[in-house]
């Protein structure tokens, strides 16, 4: 068929999937589950996928799913990714099919809920690979589909999911030679994309720092090293890196300090304190200086208050980049499916996001989708990771179409 007739094929099939995929949504987001632990979330998914024509189907990265079809004509491969990890929040919405799910995080019970729109970006992959399963004679080429855990950040000692997928080899076999990215956003309607090329999220280092002094009475400080005082003073110093030290002309540059503990009583200076840090660049050199001085820093204020600092550096998600000739191959199909009108450009996040390990392998597309519900004004609409975060259902649709026309379109015009 032609491309008008696959575009109107893709149209009518997303319709008559619209209550099947709304009944695929409630369940996955009535079944929430953590970083690494969403083993019956990849059941469905591969159960689902199961009944589908012809799909290649493997476990990956530990609860992870990759899936391949093969078009009907030869050509090149592309692939999807879909996070599908939840969080450890209360669910507040109120909704019929909200989740209840409690379990067990950091050794705390807790609950946890879909608050960030992973079970909307799953349910849209499960749209596309419904429709264009039914119409793989007319695809050029091959798409994949990655099903991808622990996006929210895994456990302490293991890699994020991207990183695992891309090390177990998630882009080979068939070779992936472009990967798209779909993220739900509030901050504008279903039938609305964000999009643009370049730097889109700024690279993410966890950095843990430790000052051990020496213990003492609270009434006499002049007998022991204060770890307290060595680390408030490093704190208050470290925004100076940010104000002086890196250039903002480049990209923003973001340190903050996510917790400091020490102690346990009110007359007793501690032996040590420790530090939590998330430092964010939009700049690689910007975050080379970055990790340097603090290293350096935390140091020099430790041995100031007579102590020793260790400085211990965690997980690391590189700036995630969106290549600017596949932003500007692909635009004119966002703005045929969504109307030029309701194509929105956004500014590079100081967030981070695991699809950049994906992006630095092979050129990446990362766009976000508007959920926002459409009965009520965008300022009442509330963040991802809120507990009243919701996804208005009529985005399913839309961002299923959305990828599927971004699929066949890339895959027409390499054929070539």
């Amino acid at each position: 068929m032609n491309p008008k007739e696959f575009y109107q094929s893709i149209d009518q099939l997303a319709t008559d999937f619209t209550s099947k995929q709304i009944e695929i949504f409630h369940w996955l987001h009535q079944h929430p589950e953590l970083a690494y632990h969403e083993f019956e979330t990849s059941q469905y998914i591969k159960d689902y996928l199961g009944k589908l024509s012809e799909l290649e189907i493997s476990s990956i990265a530990k609860t992870g799913v990759k899936a391949v079809l093969h078009g009907g004509k030869p050509g090149h491969t592309i692939a999807i990714r879909s996070d599908i990890d939840a969080l450890p929040v209360k669910e507040e919405t109120g909704l019929s099919y909200a989740s209840n799910v409690k379990t067990e995080y950091g050794g705390q019970e807790t609950y946890v809920a879909h608050m960030c729109g992973h079970d909307a970006s799953t349910a849209a992959a499960l749209g596309t690979a419904t429709i264009l399963s039914q119409l793989k004679e007319d695809l050029q080429g091959n798409l994949v589909f990655l099903f991808q855990p622990a996006e929210e950040g895994a456990p302490t000692g293991m890699d994020g999911g991207a990183l695992r997928m891309v090390n177990e080899g998630a882009l080979l076999d068939p070779d992936v030679q472009v990967i798209f990215g779909f993220h739900a956003n509030n901050t504008c309607y279903p039938g609305q994309v964000m999009i643009r090329e370049g730097p889109t999220h700024a690279s993410q280092d966890s950095i843990f720092i430790r000052i051990w002094g020496e213990q003492a009475h609270g009434s006499q400080p002049w007998s022991g090293k204060d770890p307290i005082v060595a680390g408030a003073s490093l704190i208050n110093s470290l925004q100076t890196l940010i104000s002086r030290e890196v250039d903002l002309q480049k990209g923003a540059a973001v340190i903050t300090v996510g917790y400091f503990w020490s102690g346990i009583k009110v007359n007793i200076i501690p032996e040590g304190a420790e530090m939590g840090l998330t430092v964010r660049s939009l700049d690689e050199g910007n975050r080379e200086i970055l990790i340097k001085r603090i290293k350096e820093l935390a140091e020099l204020k430790a041995k100031m208050h007579g102590c020793q600092a260790e400085v211990i550096f965690g997980q690391h998600y590189p700036m995630n980049v969106n290549q600017e000739e596949l932003y500007e191959t692909m635009l004119p199909t966002v703005e045929r499916v969504a109307k030029a009108k309701n194509v929105l450009y956004y500014l590079s996040s100081t967030k981070s996001e695991d699809f950049s390990y994906f992006s630095h392998e092979i050129p990446g597309l990362y766009m976000y989708y508007g959920v926002a519900p459409c009965d009520r004004p965008l300022s009442e609409a509330k963040p991802n990771h809120h507990p009243e975060f919701m996804v208005d259902e009529k985005a399913l649709k839309f961002t299923t179409i959305l990828e599927c026309n971004l699929v066949y379109d890339w895959l027409h015009s390499h054929s070539k």
